[in-house]
């Protein structure tokens, strides 16, 4: 089975997309960000969506969705990238970590999967903006990324 959440601020407005840029384009764009768990499970699905929401949520500064499509609407684009195979996640290892200290759940994670998810309002040519924040947002060399 497989569990889904995008988690954002509940207090973060969109803020000026230039800051994501090694050069600003002065376009008028703005962005937010939230980040987005897949996680495959095993057992009690009731109780590790319970353990998984006390981790991955605050309660008070956030706001997360269950559904797999995106949280925000209106996007001109938006950038789902995450860690590569092998590379190293300090996230992920955090949240593995706490889930092994945990003794007698009555669930198993099979994999968890992180992606971090950019999302940019705005008016412009969609396809050549998204590949320029694509090149300064995502390393190549660690991260996997769609740009949709």
């Amino acid at each position: 089975m497989t569990l889904h959440f995008e988690v954002i601020s509940r207090f973060q407005d969109a803020a000026n997309a230039d800051s994501l840029l090694y050069t600003p384009l002065n376009a008028g764009l703005t962005s937010r960000h939230s980040r987005v768990y897949t996680v495959d499970i095993d057992g009690d699905e009731q109780k590790a969506r319970e353990y998984l929401l006390s981790v991955l949520v605050d309660p008070i500064a956030q706001i997360f969705s269950e559904e797999t499509t995106p949280i925000l609407d209106g996007a001109l684009f938006r950038i789902d990238y995450g860690m590569k195979a092998g590379a190293l996640d300090l996230e992920k290892e955090a949240i593995m970590q706490n889930y092994r200290g945990r003794k007698n759940l009555p669930f198993t994670i099979n994999n968890l999967k992180i992606t971090q998810r950019v999302y940019v309002f705005g008016e412009g040519d969609k396809e050549s903006l998204s590949t320029r924040f694509a090149k300064d947002v995502c390393n190549p060399a660690i991260h996997n990324w769609v740009i949709a």
